[in-house]
């Protein structure tokens, strides 16, 4: 491809871009032998598998449920006003994801041959914003579908035209954010995130101080949510197609490494790959800190309190081990049957936000020589803030799920423990393992075993504690 297939000669006036994408399109195909008959039948099996096993997956939750509240009794009125809370918590974060990410995005050849030149960037972005309202209104319209289906509380019509309504308007305001890089908005996350929080924190504590809880609205408040997400769909509508001339190539390329190191994740089961991205970007929102003096000792000592300065300047870290805490005392009261294996699988998200060390120290054998020491040692002690984390979480949630016996709980820490370090010091992946034939086809049994090192143990955990309590 060369540069005078896209751009015209100088002198003459500037190509529409609908024309240089239709070029661009003409040279991709070039390089392409399937036919759109064969992206139309991907495109149909997708949908088929998505929409059978969907509803399996909705059916099957769904039951899950209703046996778990028919097992352990609780108060609707707390479970409808703890779910709303935590969807309007999830909402604050779907928020916040969509503005880091872009999520208006284009690709290295149109970065390079239509995003650098003098075009309508109105007309260069409008399919890809169509594409996004309609997949964010689609996508959430069937979120709403299924949390109704879930609950069994009818008005699946009125919750899937909320769901339009509102996934419209997300998807249009953060297109709408992408115009502003300088300033990316933040305080519609923080106020969603904090309102659902504190929703679902009033909950617990008037349940858990004097056994009460609001009751359970009528289903005619869902038409009411519905209607109110019509103004907001329009009016942000509206003012994202204003603002698509003002999104620079920056930004469109700025989801760019997350959406290539996702798929990259994906394809080749190996999560650190988007770890290591989603880290990069954390500590480059720290922005600058102040430097300090460690106190002097031997090796351990030092990097123990290299991996405590660390703790202090992820902040994130100790918000999401406050919102776990929360987590497991909400699960108690609207699903208390569920309530010990939640914890434990709880205290290892909690603790792993705070393993930043230990997977770094395990995945750079440089990093390791540059600091001197035997590798069982240095990893040992990178695995003490974390442990000490996951004891932590545990202490404060035994006020809700409770102790059991008294060798419980050190069990239970321990296998958390023991699971992290498992998933934290686990290689890169290896493709050439062992595979077993059976009747349903092969299956790579290496593949999964490095998949699923780490999870395994705490699966054992969470068995551990649900046969004991």
């Amino acid at each position: 491809m060369t540069a005078t297939t896209l751009v015209p000669p100088p002198g003459a006036a500037p190509a529409p871009s609908g024309e240089l994408k239709a070029r661009l399109r003409r040279a991709r195909r070039q390089h392409r032998d399937r036919s759109i008959g064969d992206l139309l039948t991907d495109l149909y099996m997708i949908a088929f598998l998505i929409a059978i096993y969907g509803w399996a997956g909705v059916d099957s939750v769904s039951g899950f449920l209703h046996r778990q509240v028919a097992a352990a009794p609780s108060d609707p009125g707390a479970r409808y006003w703890i779910g709303a809370g935590a969807g309007v918590a999830l909402a604050g974060f779907v928020w916040q994801g969509l503005t880091a990410v872009g999520p208006l995005q284009v690709g290295p050849a149109v970065q390079s041959w239509l995003a650098s030149t003098p075009l309508s960037r109105r007309s260069l972005l409008a399919p890809r914003f169509v594409g996004l309202v309609l997949a964010g209104a689609l996508g959430a319209a069937l979120l709403g579908t299924a949390a109704a289906a879930i609950g069994r509380s009818g008005g699946y019509v009125w919750a899937g035209v909320a769901g339009l309504g509102w996934g419209t308007a997300f998807a249009a305001g953060a297109a709408a954010a992408q115009s502003w890089p300088g300033r990316r908005l933040r305080w519609p996350a923080v106020a969603l995130a904090g309102v659902g929080g504190l929703v679902v924190l009033a909950v617990v504590l008037t349940h858990g101080l004097w056994g009460w809880a609001p009751g359970r609205p009528p289903v005619a408040v869902l038409p009411v949510v519905a209607l109110a997400g019509l103004v907001p769909a329009v009016v942000l509508l509206v003012v994202a197609v204003r603002a698509l001339p003002g999104i620079d190539r920056a930004s469109l390329s700025t989801g760019a490494r997350f959406a290539s190191a996702a798929s990259s994740a994906v394809l080749l089961l190996d999560p650190s790959m988007l770890a290591a991205v989603v880290e990069n970007q954390r500590w480059r929102a720290v922005g600058r800190v102040r430097s300090g003096r460690f106190r002097g000792g031997p090796r351990w000592w030092v990097l123990l309190q290299a991996d405590v300065r660390r703790v202090g300047r992820n902040r994130a870290a100790l918000g999401w081990w406050a919102v776990l805490v929360l987590a497991v005392y909400a699960v108690q009261v609207a699903l208390p049957s569920v309530a010990g294996g939640v914890q434990v699988v709880a205290a290892f998200l909690a603790a792993d936000r705070f393993a930043g060390g230990l997977r770094g120290i395990s995945r750079s054998a440089g990093l390791r020589r540059a600091v001197g020491g035997s590798d069982g040692a240095l990893k040992l002690t990178h695995m003490l803030v974390p442990t000490l984390v996951a004891a932590l979480f545990w202490l404060a949630t035994i006020p809700t799920v409770g102790a059991g016996p008294l060798w419980l709980p050190f069990v239970l820490v321990a296998g958390v423990a023991a699971s992290l370090y498992r998933s934290a010091t686990r290689g890169a992946m290896a493709y050439g393992g062992a595979v077993a034939e059976t009747p349903m086809g092969v299956i790579p049994v290496d593949m999964i075993r490095q998949v699923i090192r780490g999870p395994d143990l705490l699966a054992v955990m969470v068995a551990i504690h649900i046969l004991v309590r």
